[in-house]
């Protein structure tokens, strides 16, 4: 009787010894940290946790789970975006929070439709830039490079997509030097704003038109040939821009062809492709 009153008296003290062998200190980082009956968000809530408190959770995870033990007998399951291992002092407490909630919008991004992504990134474009100057039309394949932002929210918020560029090109366009016989200085710059239409054609391909207002800046100076003194031409102009094009994404890179036609004071082509990364 002795023994057998031993015996369970030795597994009764072993058996949570073993328990708290396998788990760990943790601190909750989240304002407010559900603990799941399961390890599993659609689970039912078996508390609410506050920020800072410090409790028993276990070394291994179960997905994104730690499981953990609210009183002697009564154990759940915790996000581990809603606590860290160890115990985290209030200083560092905004930080681990901070991390946390970039790890929670880095996987709901990675959730997102291709359609429904946001993404900035640098452009190469080539157009056939024309103006009328020196007596008549004149137009040149001229490459510009660029900065370009589309998607949802990107520029102004609402329920809109939309695409806006900034394109830079630096000197002159060369039918300058075949009129002139000299090279051009200055630059061209382009700003447009589009709003566009996208057609999503799988999980990872969409294509996509539009339209939208354009302003352009050009500032020259050039020298004509048998003048030793050199001249300065401006030009600013409002337009229309329309595009169309198709984008294929890798992950969290967009790749973007497109075709663009230009409408002010001249008209002219262009096309370009665009590395964007998602935001």
């Amino acid at each position: 009787m002795f023994r057998s009153a031993a015996a369970l008296l030795f597994i009764f003290c072993l058996v949570p010894a073993i328990v708290l062998a396998q788990a760990q200190k943790g601190t909750v980082i989240a304002d407010e940290a559900q603990v799941y009956k399961d390890p599993d968000f659609d689970a039912p809530v078996m508390a609410v946790l506050k920020q800072g408190q410090v409790l028993q959770i276990s070394k291994g995870k179960k997905g994104p789970f730690y499981k953990v033990r609210l009183k002697p007998g009564k154990t759940g399951w915790i996000s581990d975006a809603e606590v860290r291992p160890g115990v985290i002092t209030k200083q560092d407490m905004h930080e681990a929070a901070q991390e946390a909630e970039e790890a929670e919008e880095a996987t709901e991004r990675g959730k997102r439709p291709f359609f429904a992504s946001r993404y900035r990134g640098l452009s190469l474009d080539f157009i056939d830039y024309a103006e009328d100057t020196m007596g008549g039309r004149r137009n040149a394949q001229t490459m510009f490079f660029g900065l370009k932002f589309n998607g949802y929210n990107t520029l102004f918020s609402g329920d809109m997509y939309t695409e806006s560029n900034i394109l830079f090109h630096s000197g002159a366009p060369s039918y300058y030097k075949d009129y002139t016989g000299h090279d051009g200085g200055g630059y061209i710059v382009i700003l447009d704003f589009l709003f566009q239409t996208v057609l999503p054609k799988g999980r990872d391909l969409i294509f996509f038109y539009g339209f939208g207002p354009m302003f352009k800046y050009s500032h020259f100076d050039l020298t004509l040939t048998g003048s030793p003194d050199p001249y300065s031409a401006d030009d600013m102009t409002l337009g229309v821009l329309f595009n169309v094009g198709a984008a294929y994404r890798i992950k969290r890179v967009s790749i973007r062809p497109d075709i663009k036609y230009y409408w002010e004071k001249s008209s002219y082509w262009g096309y370009g492709i665009n590395l964007g990364l998602d935001f």
